[in-house]
């Protein structure tokens, strides 16, 4: 069983709304627990059933928001205006957000805050490796499809410190949106001395975990449900290892 609901947290002055789904079983023991990141969309239906399913899998699961409470776009455009801000301050604005979404669920009573991952999908997947990348206390993260590009002021990979959670990234061969990050992001990794894994499914495209990306008519963009299945299971063998 599982228990869901809808939950209010602050960071700062701002009050965001998070999804919370907790197993049955969080009742008798402190549990492992994974937060999710959302793509452009915002916290959606998407990401409240990844929830779930990592709830039935025995993890406290958050999907959490980085725009606000009541802050969603209806287009594409608003959308990415929403998300513009955040990805133009990564090292304030952005980061401050996370790291609020973190603490909430490590704050948590029933979850062990030892053993978080983080998981995210475009935009979201460039959020969990930030969060790495800031030195979060996470155990782990994935990233489904997302953004690579380094930290802005690191882009010279010298004196990056060491990368202490373990990094998954599922990308696709046909992200033609991602594949120019590709090469750098490996080296940095290796600069940081990283425990780190890199799948490249052929012929996914940006965005192939989620079915409503096909209804976005972008060239090189769209679902893959064979490859969804694919990155979802690799996604809960590395969680089992690392949680």
């Amino acid at each position: 069983m599982v228990v869901k609901s809808t939950v209010d947290y602050q960071v700062g002055e701002n009050v965001f709304e998070g999804v919370l789904c907790v197993p049955d079983i969080a009742k008798k023991e402190k549990l492992p627990a994974v937060v999710i990141l959302h793509a452009f969309f915002g916290c959606s239906q998407f990401e409240t059933e990844k929830a779930e399913q990592l709830a039935e899998l025995g993890y406290v699961a958050f999907a959490a928001d980085v725009y606000g409470k009541g802050k969603r776009g209806t287009t594409r455009e608003e959308n990415f205006a929403l998300m513009k801000p955040l990805v133009e301050d990564r090292n304030g604005l952005l980061k401050g957000r996370l790291e609020g979404a973190f603490k909430f669920l490590a704050g948590l009573e029933n979850v062990d805050a030892r053993k978080i991952s983080a998981i995210g999908f475009c935009f979201g997947g460039l959020c969990v490796l930030d969060m790495a990348r800031h030195g979060l206390p996470l155990r782990s993260v994935v990233s489904f499809h997302g953004t690579l590009s380094p930290l802005p002021g690191t882009e010279s990979l010298k004196g990056l410190d060491h990368l202490k959670p373990a990094v998954c990234v599922l990308h696709g061969d046909a992200d033609t949106h991602i594949n120019a990050q590709v090469e750098k992001f490996m080296e940095e990794m290796r600069v940081r001395k990283a425990d780190f894994f890199f799948t490249s499914y052929g012929s996914a495209k940006h965005g192939f975990m989620m079915p409503i990306t096909d209804k976005l008519n972008v060239a090189g963009v769209g679902f893959c449900a064979k490859t969804e299945r694919r990155a979802w299971s690799a996604m809960k063998d590395f969680l089992e290892e690392t949680l």
